[in-house]
């Protein structure tokens, strides 16, 4: 029997909310939930996967004093020679070009030396990740623009939904590191080549896997229409009021992943292109919300300054 895309998609939103639960849950306990044999499930979970449904579980590092990273934006001369330098640099664990407020996107385990103009540069906060909520994208954009309307500066108390241990240590050694790479882009990794290639205990293994709240944030992230359907966007704000905007663009129905570099806010949002941008203004301007969504919030005061780029091509190293 044929089944639809619609059913499909639901069935890859359960799987997604299974594994936010459960990282290395069983085959066999999503085929009970989705009401599945084993081998329709197995199908359904790699078709999420490898369709781009659900990304990850991935792991990025808390910002303690040996665990932290090193983030630069700055403006390039070349921005492709850039790009093919920072492959070769292995402190380098992340690096992308841009266009927009920033021209390069740099994540490094330490300061390194960048003969640009760089325009923010700091250590990085832990990352908040979103749930995001199982609606469309239009009525995304209604509650977004409630929310800022309802908006009242006077009863905003701080969360401290982003946080950061720059101050304090943590357990952290050898093991840990490669444990750390080995699952940096897939906690979903299989424990026989750790225990049989790399000498690493069971009990060692289970241990990190148990500390993961403490030292990792895990990143889980489910695009309702696949990534390859979204513009790659980072956006940056200063603003007084940082856990009102993150819980504006929590409200998309993509994962979307939060930061801070000093005092600026960052939010690494996907989105379809006729909300972020468009080449014929005058066709789409009641509908390209993200930068109008931005000149109300400056308007209204909620945020000070504000910046947009979109992600051309970036490299991740297993580092």
């Amino acid at each position: 029997m044929r089944v639809s895309l619609e059913t499909k998609k639901k069935k890859y939103r359960m799987i997604y909310e299974m594994i936010c639960e459960d990282l290395r849950i069983s085959y066999g306990s999503i085929a009970e939930t989705l009401q599945l044999d084993w081998k329709t499930a197995w199908e359904r979970t790699r078709e999420a996967f490898d369709e781009q449904y659900i990304l990850g579980p991935q792991l990025r590092r808390r910002s303690y004093r040996n665990t932290k990273e090193y983030v630069y934006f700055f403006r390039s001369k070349n921005s492709v020679e850039s790009f093919l330098k920072y492959v070769k640099n292995m402190d380098v664990v992340y690096h992308a070009t841009m266009f927009g407020f920033s021209d390069m996107w740099i994540v490094s385990k330490k300061k390194i030396e960048i003969e640009e103009d760089i325009l923010i540069e700091g250590f990085c906060s832990d990352y908040h990740v979103s749930f995001p909520p199982d609606r469309l994208w239009g009525a995304a954009i209604d509650v977004i623009q409630e929310k800022v309307e309802r908006f009242d500066p006077t009863a905003y108390s701080p969360q401290g939904i982003i946080k950061t241990h720059f101050d304090e240590e943590i357990e952290w050694d050898e093991k840990d590191e490669l444990l750390f790479r080995y699952f940096k882009y897939n906690m979903r990794k299989p424990l026989g080549p750790l225990i049989g290639g790399k000498q690493i205990s069971k009990d060692k293994i289970y241990k990190f896997l148990a500390r993961l709240p403490e030292t990792c944030t895990v990143a889980t992230a489910f695009c309702p229409d696949t990534l390859t359907a979204y513009d790659p966007c980072l956006l940056m704000f200063e603003t007084d009021y940082e856990d009102f905007i993150i819980e504006l663009f929590s409200e998309l129905p993509s994962t979307s992943i939060f930061f801070k570099v000093g005092d600026k806010l960052f939010a690494d949002v996907h989105a379809p292109k006729h909300i972020v941008r468009s080449p014929d203004i005058r066709v789409l301007i009641n509908k390209l919300h993200i930068p109008f969504l931005i000149n109300d919030l400056t308007k209204r005061g909620i945020i000070n300054s504000a910046g947009q780029a979109i992600v051309t091509y970036s490299w991740g190293k297993d580092l």
